[in-house]
């Protein structure tokens, strides 16, 4: 399962909170917006609401919970599904997660609130401090929210009937794979990173919807998670005719971890773009770089009037419809392999590549050549690095260089 390329939406119920859980998917370079109602318009890959309902009664905090959840999935349609928890419990737990459940429809809810970095683990399903039970701490005399129980069942019980059961890391698999329709929570044991990286891949392996809930220790665990699923190969599509793009191409013979592939123009008007795209899935899947193009001489370019009155079309129709037809196939490609980042050779098939991925605009980061500014797609379910370039720019290496600035992220 490719996780790497899918939308997380994090529910927090303080400002501080959010912040927590957002600031570890920001510094490995996702999109990342807090949103304090249901106002928000963005296009951010990581959606955090905050709901600023800890210290509310119960039945407010969950009807606030549930309206900025459903307001937020009309627009934001995510792979993961986080509530962000106090690592000590406080705020309306129980009540929080029943809305939350209810609202997204789901059965199974996997809760591993430990945060080892901060001394908060989670042994035989209580909530231990720095070696002391929760309700041992000055937590249980906060003025504000207190916390008067150690056994996460009981604390969820005091809002919820929602009924629980303790697991490991070792048993959460074989629980999530018998999950039936009867709503349960899974209380994971962890006290260590590793444990909750386990507990991140063992719920992205799950067939069924899952609410994953926690403190910022599995948000951080999510976002190590999607660092790791970034990396991959590159998938460049020249679309250009010019004959500096073609001899970019060429620079890259000599390099054994690249592959190109050649389309035939003809297959624009009567191919299927599946049957291409199968091609340079093949190749990605081998974590090899696949560079796609209609390679094409001065002959070919010179014919180009005589195909287009063979085909009843203008020379802006020709290329559009090539353009369109890349585009699919590029679409088709990543629904089938995880490259690391897109290369967009040429005007033309850059925008329609960026149309067919459903596209509203590009954000810029930098550029990796003087020549090749990178960033990421706004409004698009594709959300890793893309490059553009124009056809006729850059000099006989520029490809090249692209290729190994992709590598040096690879081994990073």
């Amino acid at each position: 399962m490719h996780i790497c390329n899918n939308r997380v939406l994090v529910l927090a119920d303080d400002f501080t909170g959010a912040n927590d859980a957002g600031v570890c998917l920001a510094e490995k370079g996702m999109r990342v917006d807090v949103a304090f109602d249901s106002r928000y318009q963005g296009d951010a890959q990581v959606l955090i609401l905050n709901s600023n309902s800890r210290a509310l009664p119960a039945v407010a905090a969950a009807q606030k919970v549930s309206s900025l959840l459903e307001d937020a999935m009309v627009r934001f349609h995510p792979r993961w599904t986080v509530k962000k928890i106090d690592s000590t419990f406080r705020g309306n737990i129980g009540a929080e997660l029943e809305a939350m459940r209810q609202t997204l429809n789901c059965t199974q809810i996997v809760l591993a609130p430990a945060f080892p970095a901060a001394g908060r683990v989670t042994r035989g399903g209580c909530c231990y401090v720095n070696g002391q039970r929760l309700d041992e701490t000055e937590f249980a005399s906060d003025p504000k929210t207190p916390v008067v129980h150690a056994d996460i069942a009981r604390l969820i019980a005091q809002q919820s009937n929602l009924p629980c059961q303790v697991v490991t890391t070792r048993t959460l698999a074989t629980e999530l794979s018998q999950s039936g329709d009867e709503p349960r929570v899974l209380i994971v044991d962890a006290s260590t990173d590793d444990e909750l990286d386990t507990v991140i891949s063992t719920v992205a392996h799950s067939e069924h919807q899952t609410l994953l809930v926690g403190s910022a220790g599995v948000c951080e665990a999510l976002a190590r998670s999607l660092t790791v699923a970034q990396h991959g190969p590159l998938l460049a599509m020249v679309g250009s005719m010019s004959e500096i793009a073609q001899r970019q191409i060429i620079a890259l013979a000599e390099n054994p971890r690249v592959e190109c592939i050649d389309i035939d123009v003809d297959n624009a008007f009567s191919g299927d773009a599946r049957v291409d795209a199968r091609k340079i899935a093949d190749v990605l899947r081998q974590s090899r770089h696949c560079v796609v193009s209609t390679r094409s001489d001065s002959d070919t370019r010179k014919g180009i009037d005589m195909q287009c009155q063979q085909r009843g079309l203008t020379r802006t129709e020709y290329g559009e419809q090539i353009c369109r037809y890349l585009a699919q196939v590029v679409q088709f490609a990543l629904n089938e392999s995880q490259p690391g980042a897109l290369y967009l050779s040429g005007g033309d098939v850059a925008i329609a590549v960026a149309q067919t991925l459903g596209a509203t605009g590009f954000q810029i980061t930098g550029r990796v050549e003087q020549c090749v500014p990178y960033g990421h797609f706004l409004g698009s379910s594709w959300q890793r690095p893309v490059m553009t370039k124009a056809g006729g720019f850059g000099s006989d290496s520029t490809l090249l260089e692209v290729v190994n600035f992709i590598e040096e992220k690879m081994s990073d």
